[in-house]
């Protein structure tokens, strides 16, 4: 046996899932347009806005920080869209339920409670793990390694309920319950308490990375929750988050998205090493290969995905497409599941109780509203479902599903293989349409942004011919500053079609005539020429009255006046 068992694995998400981790896409680093998410850093957001717009943000940031300040940012940015739009470093699609909440509240106030106070609606959209380089959505290998040691524990346990010494450390608090949680794996595992007992520890699975030809990797669908029963006669048939107005928004990985993902499963082989050290790893009953880790896997899952299936097609739940092709593709892939070469698995958000409790002492605590104890039943009564509208009540899908084909061949079965062009087409129709749209944005900014290093350097221009003119000004005699005012004033009505026989100009020329007996000669000369085009310009050097004006403007260049 080798020391180190690797196995290439190629994953199909059949649902939507997701994986948090930690982060929210908020309404100040994304906007919604068409349908699609643009997200965006800071960066961008003071390279992308307009100068007005720039100016807006710093007053606002630098101002109070009340929630409508937030408000009016979260506005801002969604009125100038476009150029964030322009700068995003990633797109994503979104259902038409969320983009309408979006455009319903963004910049808005969620609700007002009690006393008056103003909840500002923050429209957070949780992320899906993800590569913080590329920020393509990534499986971490500890989701898919969590998943398959539950399924180990059940195969161990089978069915069994728990020991009347396990029993013992079960109470209403939480950290009770962990005890009692790692009293069943110790003894299930055989760990004794020591890390290096535990089999898991000869498991290693990789992060799964992307490995698509599109950019659509991942997507925003609403969670709502709802009832696995038909409900009873005078019932609403509604849960409580239902009555409550509780939803949530997730990005997702798509559902149906065929082997989108790959990752590695290795496992440590023991057969070579001395007993002594044997005698410190996992017990040798515990030393799986990878098909009765396989085996373990689909004994514990296939048996939830199609109960699951069954009461979202009861209650009339499934999104009709979706569960076509999923009965499709599991009668395809059956024999893949029988011989132990695929498995399934279920990770992430809202993968239910079921899924990550065993056979034999599942216990879910059920939440019976304001005021009522708790119960705790051997299966939950709701059900968290992907929607693309708030209040859908069917056209949903489950969350959490994985398949996961062990060392398959390069070629996909048929069924995989049609599902998968379907979907790249229409992925590719939506991809080709956005990036269509952006470079145009693109363009669009750049344009602008020429357009404004062309005002900026124009008004840097003026504002040093304004500089210059000021400093000729200053060391110019009162009399020079007189003609210079003249002519400024002679050039700007001319340009503006405001020069006339009352205005200023004819006004100021009678003034430095008057008072320019004892000028130099110089500026005697230059006032004589500058009358001389002023009166022509407006037509006042003709009759009696403009030979008056000629001869006084030849006393003045005599010097007679």
């Amino acid at each position: 046996m080798k020391f180190l068992q690797e196995h290439h694995l190629k994953i199909t998400a059949l649902t939507p899932v997701h994986i948090g981790c930690g982060e929210d896409y908020t309404p100040t680093d994304y906007v919604i347009d068409d349908k699609t998410l643009f997200a965006f850093d800071s960066s961008a957001v003071s390279t992308a806005l307009p100068e007005n717009a720039r100016q807006r943000l710093m007053s606002l940031v630098s101002g109070s920080r009340q929630d409508d300040v937030l408000k009016q940012i979260q506005r801002l940015f969604h009125e100038h869209r476009e150029p964030l739009m322009a700068k995003t470093s990633h797109y994503l699609p979104v259902t038409s339920g969320v983009a309408e909440l979006y455009e319903q509240r963004i910049g808005q106030m969620a609700q007002q409670e009690e006393r008056g106070k103003k909840v500002i609606n923050q429209l957070g959209i949780e992320r899906t793990f993800y590569s913080p380089v590329s920020q393509m959505p990534v499986i971490p290998g500890s989701s898919l390694k969590g998943a398959i040691r539950t399924a180990l524990l059940d195969f161990v346990n089978d069915g069994q309920c728990l020991t009347e010494e396990e029993k013992q450390f079960l109470g209403p608090k939480e950290r009770e319950k962990e005890k009692a949680n790692k009293k069943l794996q110790n003894r299930l595992f055989d760990c004794r308490n020591k890390f290096e007992k535990d089999p898991m520890r000869l498991i290693l699975l990789d992060d799964a990375l992307y490995a698509g030809n599109d950019d659509m990797q991942s997507e925003i669908r609403f969670a709502v929750n709802r009832p696995r029963r038909e409900p009873a006669q005078g019932k609403t048939g509604r849960t409580m988050a239902e009555d409550k107005g509780i939803y949530q928004l997730l990005e997702t990985l798509p559902g149906l998205n065929v082997r989108a993902y790959d990752s590695r499963l290795t496992i440590q082989g023991v057969g070579q090493l001395p007993q002594k050290e044997k005698d410190k790893l996992p017990s040798g009953q515990f030393h799986w290969d990878i098909k009765q880790i396989a085996q373990a896997c689909n004994k514990f899952y296939w048996p939830l995905l199609e109960q699951e299936m069954n009461i979202i097609g009861q209650r009339g739940y499934a999104e009709p497409d979706w569960k076509q092709h999923i009965r499709q593709l599991l009668a395809c892939i059956d024999p893949l599941l029988k011989s132990n070469k695929a498995l399934l698995l279920r990770v992430g958000r809202h993968s239910g109780a079921e899924a990550v409790t065993l056979n034999g002492v599942r216990s879910v605590k059920i939440m019976l509203g304001k005021d009522k104890s708790p119960a705790y039943e051997s299966q939950p009564r709701t059900l968290w479902l992907a929607a693309d509208e708030q209040n859908s009540r069917s056209e949903m899908v489950p969350f959490g599903w994985l398949l996961i084909e062990i060392d398959p061949p390069d070629n996909p079965p048929a069924v995989l293989e049609n599902l998968r062009r379907q979907l790249s087409d229409s992925n590719q129709q939506w991809l080709e349409k956005q990036q269509c749209r952006i470079v145009e944005l693109q363009e669009k900014f750049t344009q602008r942004k020429q357009q404004e290093e062309e005002q900026k350097q124009a008004r840097l221009a003026k504002q040093q011919a304004e500089q210059e003119k000021q400093r000729r000004l200053a060391s110019m005699t009162e009399e020079e500053r007189g003609l210079e005012e003249l002519k400024t004033w002679f050039e700007q009505d001319q340009a503006n079609n405001a020069l006339t026989r009352q205005g200023r100009v004819p006004g100021r020329l009678h003034k430095l005539i008057t008072s320019a007996t004892n000028w130099s000669l110089k500026d005697r000369m230059e006032l004589c020429m500058l009358a001389e085009m002023i009166y022509h310009s407006l037509g006042m050097l003709k009759g009696k009255n403009g030979r008056e004006r000629k001869a006084k403007i030849q006393k003045l260049k005599e010097g007679v006046l």
